[in-house]
């Protein structure tokens, strides 16, 4: 390997490597982000592999916008909504206070000016908490912890990134005052994620016209792709842009205008990529730090890290605004979001992106790769024995798990009678064929019904909760299919605007009537 970048050679041998480290640490039940970091370590120590620089343009460009798609587009916006007060609070406030803090301490302790004290402060907030749900899911941490963990990390890149710039245009000896960096910061954000949102929106309009996975996965690329690079050519967050993009495909299109097996498949492909990008990254990231020397800046690392954890600490005192507002945020779940604040492959970007004549580079890329190294594998390793003890797990679920299992058929169920609805109302195939399966799927579904009333008394009560979904579900199923008549004309434009104006009536009920979670 040499410095410029990575060749297909040199991809198939990291592939081959990491191929062999996941069949290990599946076996031996070691989280496998973590894993890739301690092997590059491993190769990086013993010059097995030469260097390769991970610089920004590699990480900006080609790694970062899958992993923030991919992220996205499994956020789902009612369940962010649910929760935006503790995620809202923790990505803003959190990434201010932690930036100001961190860069406070690091000015104090380690002697250098305090713009450039916060340009690390900025980037050094931006959290990767991808080892720590790999955990979260192998030990069954709550859906709503994982949600808000994943969700107040996806946000805070963003936030840390624009805060970066800011931070960057101060320390480049620009006279800024306070109005004008909040007005950038602003901007910056907002811009970011009207690019993206955009983007995501006339994407989304294409695969209503769209029937086939493979253009639509294409199509997905494009956007992942496309937002961040328009967003930067005007000169607002990429990364917003990105997220933005991922959450409107992911929450509109994919719901309303691919087909079920498009969904699959996009989803499939995703996974796959986040996977890919995912392994290159930690692979690459343990290399590079195998490369720094760093016996005389181990001092700064110690006090980098201790100041990391100081900042990050900020989420106690969030914690009791977020409460105080009925955030609903346990002692616990404070300990967990604290701990599992990993620093990764945004941070590492960041720093490697500061021109070579910037003050004290030489010392903040020392300083961030030590505080990357020590959060992945001091944090990483540990969080796991953390949750144990604090109890911050699904294990007493108050539903037993074939309960669990049957409720999940049912749901399944009625997502297949809404995709018969729109079979039949397209037309697309003989009527007497949709009518038997919807019969053998009403058949399976009224089964299913009297089971779960028998074995819990309460059972009419929490299927209102899973009707109420099926029943929006449903309603977008049939919007949609005569969304599809009226394109193809077999429907006049005005019974398609009182047929939309209906079945938005019904779900606006639906929303009122909406049982509490």
């Amino acid at each position: 390997m040499n410095q410029s970048g990575l060749n297909v050679t040199q991809i198939f041998w990291l592939l081959l490597i990491a191929f062999v480290v996941a069949l290990i640490a599946r076996r031996v039940r070691v989280p496998y982000a973590l894993a890739l970091v301690m092997t590059g370590l491993a190769l990086g120590i013993r010059h097995v592999l030469p260097q390769v620089h991970l610089g920004p343009a590699l990480v900006f460009t080609v790694f970062l916008p899958p992993l923030l798609f991919e992220s996205a587009i499994n956020l789902r916006v009612p369940l962010l909504r649910l929760d935006w007060k503790p995620i809202l609070i923790y990505t803003v406030g959190g990434t201010l206070l932690s930036t100001w803090i961190v860069g406070g301490l690091v000015a104090w302790a380690i002697g250098v000016p305090v713009p450039v004290a916060m340009v690390f402060g900025a980037l050094i907030s931006a959290t990767d908490p991808i080892a720590v749900l790999a955990i979260f899911k192998r030990l069954g941490a709550g859906r709503r912890l994982t949600l808000i963990m994943e969700a107040e990390s996806l946000f805070n890149d963003g936030v840390a990134a624009v805060l970066f710039i800011v931070a960057l245009t101060i320390a480049a000896g620009g006279h800024v005052s306070i109005a004008a960096s909040v007005w950038q910061f602003i901007v910056l954000i907002l811009g970011g994620a009207a690019v993206g949102s955009a983007i995501g929106a006339m994407a989304s309009r294409i695969h209503f016209e769209v029937n086939d996975h493979l253009i639509e996965i294409m199509l997905t690329t494009v956007v992942a792709f496309g937002s961040y690079l328009c967003a930067e050519a005007v000169h607002v967050s990429g990364v917003m842009a990105v997220v933005a993009a991922g959450l409107v495909i992911g929450n509109y299109g994919m719901q309303t205008a691919m087909s079920p097996g498009t969904r699959l498949a996009v989803t499939a492909f995703w996974e796959y990529a986040g996977f890919v990008v995912n392994t290159l990254v930690f692979l690459l990231i343990g290399i590079e730090v195998a490369y720094v020397r760093w016996t005389d800046k181990l001092g700064i690392v110690l006090w980098s890290v201790i100041a990391v954890l100081v900042g990050r600490a900020a989420i106690y005192p969030l914690s009791l605004l977020v409460n105080r507002l009925n955030g609903g945020v346990p002692r616990s779940w404070q300990h967990v979001l604290w701990w599992g604040g990993l620093r990764g492959a945004l941070s590492m970007a960041l720093v490697l992106g500061l021109r070579q004549d910037f003050p004290q580079r030489e010392t903040l890329v020392a300083a961030t790769f030590g505080v990357v190294l020590f959060s992945l594998l001091g944090q990483g390793f540990t969080i796991g024995p953390l949750m144990a003890r604090l109890g911050v797990t699904e294990t007493a679920s108050t539903e037993p798990p074939d309960k669990r299992r049957l409720m999940s058929d049912l749901i399944a169920c009625r997502a297949a009678l809404v995709e018969l609805e729109k079979v039949r109302a397209m037309e697309s195939h003989p009527s007497w064929a949709v009518e038997m399966m919807m019969r053998k799927y009403l058949d399976r579904l009224a089964s299913m019904e009297a089971s779960l009333d028998a074995a819990q008394p309460d059972f009419k009560t929490s299927i209102v909760q899973h009707a109420n979904y099926a029943g929006r579900q449903a309603l977008l199923g049939e919007k949609s299919a005569y969304q599809e008549s009226a394109r193809l004309g077999w429907l006049d434009d005005e019974d398609w605007h009182e047929i939309a104006s209906r079945i938005d009536a019904e779900l606006l009920a639906l929303a009122k009537h909406a049982p509490e979670h």
